[in-house]
């Protein structure tokens, strides 16, 4: 057995998930971003620009492009897929907590809605519906990635 699986490194570098982190907060943020748009573009309901929604920043403009608001999502996606493959690795369960954290994710939209004139009411429930749904398949994908990094962590233990 080679040392560094006998004695693992505790330096904060080796600790985190980087790089699975970063690629399972990119594919769930971009699944999230355009299951919301598609929404938004068939129904109307504003659950994309809820998303994309800066407005409460204090120092931005109003306005911004969207690839910009877009590249922020993805962002604030990465931090929480580096947490969540940090999390499963320490723990295990990954479907369970990946659907768990795109739940309570879910959440934003109560302190979210109210900050802008742009976006729907918290009275909205068909927004509040599809906003909830499409952070729980963004679950549902971290969970699946995790499985993949899970499955492969497992694999190259043994």
């Amino acid at each position: 057995m080679p040392d560094s699986a006998r004695h693992p490194s505790r330096s904060l570098k080796s600790s985190l998930p980087w790089m699975s982190g970063i690629i399972t907060g990119l594919i769930s943020g971009v699944f999230l971003g355009f299951f919301l748009k598609a929404v938004q573009a068939l129904t109307g309901e504003k659950v994309y620009i809820l998303l994309l929604n800066i407005d409460f920043v204090p120092g931005l403009p109003a306005q911004l492009p969207e690839w910009f608001e877009f590249s922020l999502h993805l962002g604030v996606s990465v931090v929480i897929g580096i947490f969540y493959i940090w999390w499963i690795m320490r723990s295990g369960h990954p479907l369970n907590l990946g659907i768990y954290l795109g739940a309570v994710s879910s959440l934003l939209y109560i302190p979210l809605a109210p900050l802008s004139t742009r976006v729907p009411d918290l009275n909205d429930i068909g927004a509040v519906l599809y906003w909830t749904a499409g952070h729980i398949l963004f679950g549902a994908v971290l969970g699946l990635c995790g499985k993949y990094v899970h499955a492969k962590k497992r694999h190259l233990v043994q």
